[in-house]
């Protein structure tokens, strides 16, 4: 482990001091127990899935055990242009049809963007229409299309992908980087994220020509902004669709065709963005305008002597006309009022200052921003030079951004006028990017594990605190075939779970249903570098334990899910278990790993309980979940009576209470608040019992009926 001195000597005092001591988690008797909105348990379930990666057995078992509430379909960046009607007939891929019984099969609902690369406002009302509408036509249009008559009833809608980022260039008509480069000599076009904003919103044209630097997924090809195509085989003529119409048919030089004869495919695999434009996009190239004519989607090649074998076009175009989100939204509202739409785009800074974008904005103000919130920029540096604990605190900055950024869009609703509160959906998640991180690398082990466990339980906590006003959580991606980290399942010929899988089901099982505050004493610190906001780094002191309690599926465990930040050290922790719980069981779980690679390993134990406290030995760096079972379930019924009939009174009391139902008290045990037995009685004469010894407080009765029945009551004494 490669560490800085300077930290090592701060903390070396702490560590004599600490290190040692047993972590301390007292329960209460009654958790309150918030449940988890099922729109929160997302995943992302794109276009391009096999149908047969997810009709196994292997497949369905493991992602039951994830909880799953909703899907996201189809995808990330393909969605933004992604033809809904043009893949129904492909059966081997998740569309719209076959996507209905995936939904059916896990009980989850859909959730959809719709397409803004080379779609509509029209489109994407009528897609709503088709999703939602009783109208007995949309019915009949279900059942002859997706074989089902049934409204699929689609809440949660958003308007594109990422359509204003860096890479969106490739996937949609609309995307974002400071400059459009063009032919050596020429001078760069400066594209603003102003521009790129305003066109997202309002819509417009924009002209494909020049190149943009290939990252984020385009490669040199997809990096050059207009329509490419390369021949293998001659042609006397060729017809090509164009991706991002439409085209200018009004404009006779809105259209221009390169030609690169002889074109080296091979070379151009590694040649340079400019020298690779500059090959294609000679002026000597240019086709002549008689030997091309255009529509509004197509350009028609009919030059002299034909196509041959090595031949390259290019086809740069004026893309004119395209709705905007705010016309998006305001189509798609029509068709249904009720849904939630999301603008997919980074506004933070933008219109500070304009009145008018103010207002317009206000007039069509979304349900919710969209944020995509990955870590990879801030996490792998960090565990490239040994500071794991350093990664594995990104996830708790990433969350407090997120309310610093709904802080920020609370204050422009009262600014702007915003008629309705504009929630948050962060509707790709993850650690990092594949591309960032290669096989093998220790981001790919144990790191992505404690990120994904951490950022669960945290945006949840947030979440139901109400300190982020969250409709979706969708974590990227939930399969794959390959070993792609970011994916959960894979479903490859061998079935495996990643690790990001193993850690989410961990924290699904643990607080999928609910949760609940827990409390540590005596949880060591560990010291860590942080973005200080200036391009530079600082030490900051944080919990090596972070710790939650919930309830999974499963209502006769109450759970704990611990995740041990320290990368050099294990802990011990000891949890008090309140008596009335009648606990018999404890399973402890433990997914840690090493940190030279991505090889983690996982510990399971179920071992009989007795006592009052259970103790765990967490290992450095690693997600780790305590599962009580309970003999007496009451606790998490905020002790409500089991019988209409039976009541105790008068509560609040001072010197004694009166039990009344049909049957006969014979026994009763009084529990303070920590779940200690503090009174039993076999003795109950008139169904009365004095309570002047109890010391003024909170208690519970647990009283056992004639008929064999128990009871547990909530009693205040003053």
């Amino acid at each position: 482990m490669i560490r800085l001195f300077i930290l090592s000597c701060l903390l070396l005092l702490f560590t004599l001091l600490s290190y040692g001591q047993s972590i301390n988690i007292s329960l209460p008797v009654t958790p309150v127990i918030e449940s988890i909105p099922t729109q929160w348990k997302g995943y992302n379930h794109g276009s391009s899935t096999n149908v047969s990666d997810y009709q196994t057995t292997t497949f369905s078992n493991a992602f039951s055990k994830m909880n799953p509430g909703i899907i996201r379909w189809p995808g990330g960046n393909p969605s933004n242009n992604y033809v809904w009607m043009d893949h129904l007939s492909d059966t081997g891929k998740l569309n719209l049809k076959n996507v209905l019984p995936f939904i059916d099969t896990f009980n989850v609902a859909l959730q959809i963007v719709v397409n803004f690369g080379n779609g509509s406002a029209a489109d994407a009302a009528e897609l709503v229409s088709l999703c939602n509408s009783t109208d007995s036509y949309y019915a009949g249009l279900r059942q002859s299309l997706l074989n089902s008559s049934n409204p699929i009833n689609v809440k949660y809608w958003e308007i594109g992908n990422e359509s204003t980022d860096a890479w969106s260039f490739g996937w949609s008509w609309l995307g974002f980087q400071d400059n459009i480069h063009f032919q050596t000599g020429f001078p760069d076009k400066p594209f603003t994220k102003d521009e790129a904003n305003d066109l997202y919103y309002y819509g417009g044209e924009f002209l494909r020509e020049g190149w943009v630097e290939a990252i984020g997924g385009l490669d040199n090809k997809t990096a050059i902004l207009g329509h490419t195509k390369f021949y293998s085989s001659a042609l006397a003529t060729d017809t090509i669709a164009i991706k991002f119409p439409t085209m200018d048919i009004a404009d006779v030089n809105a259209v221009r065709v390169y030609r690169t004869p002889n074109f080296d495919d091979v070379w151009a695999a590694t040649a340079s963005q400019q020298d690779l434009y500059d090959a294609i996009a000679n002026p000597t190239n240019l086709l002549p305008s008689n030997e091309f004519s255009w529509t509004a989607t197509k350009v028609t090649l009919i030059p002299n002597g034909g196509l041959s074998v090595d031949d390259f076009i290019l086809i740069e175009y004026n893309s004119i006309g395209h709705d905007g989100a705010f016309a998006f939204r305001d189509a798609m509202k029509t068709a249904d009022a009720s849904i939630e739409i999301g603008y997919n785009v980074k506004v933070e800074n933008i219109q500070a200052n304009n009145s008018t974008f103010q207002q317009d904005f206000a007039a069509s103000p979304p349900n919710f921003m969209i944020k995509h919130p990955y870590a990879g920029g801030l996490t792998i540096p960090a565990i490239e030079q040994g500071f794991f604990s350093d990664a594995a605190f990104v996830s708790e900055s990433k969350v407090e951004a997120l309310v610093n950024f709904e802080d920020l869009w609370n204050q422009r609703e009262v600014d702007w006028g915003i008629p309705n509160e504009i929630g948050l959906s962060l509707t790709e998640w993850n650690v990092a990017l594949f591309d960032a991180a290669p096989a093998n690398h220790p981001i790919r082990g144990i790191t992505c594990g404690l990120y994904v466990a951490d950022y669960w339980a945290r945006i949840f906590e947030h979440g139901l605190n109400n300190v982020l006003d969250l409709r979706c959580i969708n974590h990227f991606a939930l399969s794959a075939q390959g070993n792609n980290f970011i994916h959960l399942l894979h479903p490859n010929t061998v079935f495996s779970v990643g690790v990001e899988g193993k850690a989410t089901t961990m924290v699904m099982e643990a607080l999928g249903e609910g949760m609940f505050p827990v409390t540590l004493s005596n949880n060591p610190q560990i010291n860590v570098l942080t973005n200080d906001g200036q391009g530079g780094t600082i030490s900051v002191n944080v919990d090596a334990i972070p710790a939650w309690g919930g309830v999974g599926a499963n209502s006769e465990y109450v759970n704990l899910i611990l995740i041990n930040r320290d990368d050099e050290n294990s802990h011990s922790v000891d949890i008090d278990i309140p008596a009335i719980w009648q606990a018999d069981s404890v399973i402890f779980e433990s997914l840690y790993g090493t940190m030279i690679d991505d090889t983690v390993f996982t510990t399971y134990d179920n071992s009989p309980f007795t006592g009052s406290t259970y103790s765990a030995a967490l290992p450095a760096f690693s997600v780790n979940t305590v599962r009580i079972h309970l003999t007496n379930p009451l606790g998490l019924d905020e002790y409500n009576d089991k019988f209409t009939d039976a009541y105790i009174y008068p509560n609040p009391s001072s010197d004694f209470i009166y039990f009344t139902s049909k049957q006969m008290p014979i026994s009763v045990e009084i529990f303070n608040n920590l779940g200690q037995k503090v009174n039993y009685q076999t003795s109950i004469g008139l169904n009365k019992m004095e309570i002047n010894n109890l010391e003024v407080g909170m208690y519970f009765i647990r009283v056992i009926y004639s008929d064999k029945k128990d009871a547990t009551y909530k009693l205040i004494k003053k």
